[in-house]
C-alpha cells in the first residue's frame, strides 16, 4: 500500500453515535477526521430497534447489525457471533480493524481472526481500574479462554499508562503494545464568551461534565460542597445525565445546598458550559483518557482531577492541573478552595493545559499518530519505529 493511499478502517464498538459516552464520542470524532482526510470508515456496532440498521454519519458508514440477548451469558455469545457475522459480511470493504473498547470487542475480534485472512486488528481499551475492561474480564466466568482470545489480536493501543500496565499483565507482549491518546476537537472546544452565561448561577462556577454514574464519584463533590460554598460562594454545575441524577438531586436538597448545585442535564455539547466556568473538576474512581478532561483543558480551564488512570497522563506533565487522591475529601475541598482564591494560579494552569492540548491532544495530531500506526500494521512493520 502506498504511503498516501486511502485507508479502509472498520471500527468495532459496543455502542456508537448517538450514544454519548467517552468511547463512542472518541470513535465518532476520530472517524469523522479520517473521512475528512479521504479515508473510509465503517462501524460495526449493536442493533437498537429505535435506530436504523444502516446509516451514514457525515461519511462514516454505520452498521448496527450486532443483535444481542439481554439474558446473562447469552449476551456475550450473541455479541461475539454478531460481530463475527458482521465482519465476514463486510470483509471486502476494510483492510484493518480498530476496536474502541476492549472487553467483548477484543474477544469477538480475536475469535474472528481465523476468518479474517491476515487483517491486522488493533485493540484499544477505554478505561482502567475496577470499571476497566481488563479487571472486568478477570471477574468474568471463563476468564482463561476470554483472555487467550483477547490477546490473540495483532496490536494494542493504550491511552494511559494504567491501561498499558493492566493489559501487559494480562499477557499482551510489549512489542504488541503502543501508547496512544484520545483527541479533542479544538474548533469546538476553546476559550471565549459563552452563550449560556446568563442562564447559570453567579460566578464563581465549578463545572463537571459527563455521565452521572457511580464511576464519576460525584458524592464526593456533594460532601465537600457545604464547606466550599460557605468559604467561596461557588456554585457547582453538573452537566450531563445518568442513573445517579435523581439520587444526587435528592441528596443536594437533603444537604441544604440545592441552591448551590445546578443540574443542567444532557446537552448536545458541553462546550458553552465549559466556557462559562471558572474551574473544572473530575473526581472519578476510574478513567481511561477522559474526553471531559480533554475538553476542559482545550477550553483553557484550570482542572482538578483524581490521581488515577489517564488523568495522571494529562495533568502530571508541565503542571497542567491539580491531581488529588481519590476520596480524600479534605484534600479535594482544600484544592478547590485554594484555586478559587488564587486567580494567578488558575491562569497558569489554564495556559499550561491549553498548551498541552495544542501540541499533543488536538484531534488532528492524535489522528496523525493513528494513521502512522495503521500504515505500519498494514505493511507488517514493527509497531515501535521512532516516527510513530
Amino acid at each position: 500500500m502506498a504511503d498516501d493511499a486511502p485507508l479502509r478502517i472498520c471500527y468495532v464498538v459496543s455502542h456508537f453515535h448517538p450514544m454519548q459516552s467517552g468511547a463512542e464520542r472518541q470513535a465518532l470524532a476520530q472517524g469523522l477526521e479520517l473521512v475528512r482526510r479521504g479515508h473510509q470508515v465503517h462501524v460495526v456496532t449493536r442493533y437498537y430497534a429505535n435506530l436504523p440498521r444502516e446509516s451514514v454519519v457525515e461519511g462514516v458508514q454505520v452498521h448496527r447489525w450486532v443483535k444481542t440477548s439481554s439474558r446473562g451469558p447469552l449476551f456475550a455469545i450473541s455479541f461475539v457471533l454478531g460481530v463475527l457475522s458482521a465482519l465476514r459480511k463486510l470483509r471486502s470493504q476494510y483492510d484493518l480493524i480498530h476496536t474502541h473498547q476492549a472487553l467483548w470487542e477484543s474477544i469477538s475480534v480475536g475469535v474472528s481472526r481465523p476468518f479474517l485472512k491476515g487483517v491486522p486488528t488493533l485493540i484499544q481499551p477505554a478505561s482502567s481500574g475496577y470499571f476497566g475492561e481488563a479487571e472486568e474480564m478477570a471477574r468474568t466466568k471463563g476468564f482463561s479462554f476470554l483472555r487467550r482470545a483477547a490477546i490473540a489480536n495483532t496490536a494494542f493501543a493504550a491511552i494511559s499508562e494504567d491501561i498499558e500496565n493492566q493489559w501487559l499483565a494480562l499477557g499482551v507482549k510489549p512489542d504488541q503494545m503502543i501508547r496512544t491518546a484520545s483527541g479533542v476537537d479544538i474548533r469546538e472546544f476553546h476559550p471565549g464568551e459563552s452563550a449560556v452565561e446568563s442562564s447559570l448561577p453567579a460566578r464563581p462556577r465549578v463545572v463537571f461534565t459527563g455521565r452521572l454514574h457511580p464511576q464519576k464519584n460525584l458524592d464526593l463533590l456533594l460532601d465537600i460542597w457545604p464547606e466550599v460554598t460557605a468559604e467561596t460562594g461557588a456554585s457547582l454545575v453538573l452537566v450531563g445525565d445518568g442513573p445517579e441524577r435523581e439520587r444526587l438531586t435528592a441528596r443536594a436538597k437533603e444537604s441544604g445546598i440545592a441552591d448551590r448545585v445546578c443540574f443542567v442535564g444532557a446537552v448536545p455539547s458541553p462546550a458553552e458550559y465549559l466556557r462559562a466556568a471558572d474551574l473544572f473538576v473530575l473526581p472519578s474512581v476510574a478513567e481511561g483518557m477522559s474526553n471531559s478532561l480533554l475538553e476542559a483543558m482545550a477550553t483553557a480551564l484550570p482542572c482538578v482531577a483524581s490521581a488515577i488512570g489517564g488523568n495522571t497522563d494529562l495533568l502530571e506533565k508541565g503542571d497542567a492541573g491539580v491531581l488529588v487522591t481519590p476520596n480524600d475529601r479534605p484534600a479535594w475541598s482544600a484544592a478547590i478552595r485554594q484555586l478559587l482564591h488564587d486567580e494567578t494560579r488558575r491562569s497558569a494552569l489554564a495556559k499550561a493545559a491549553r498548551g498541552r492540548i495544542d501540541t499533543e491532544f488536538a484531534l488532528p495530531v492524535v489522528v496523525d499518530r493513528y494513521v502512522a500506526i495503521y500504515r505500519r500494521l498494514l505493511a507488517g512493520q514493527p509497531l515501535h519505529p521512532a516516527s510513530v
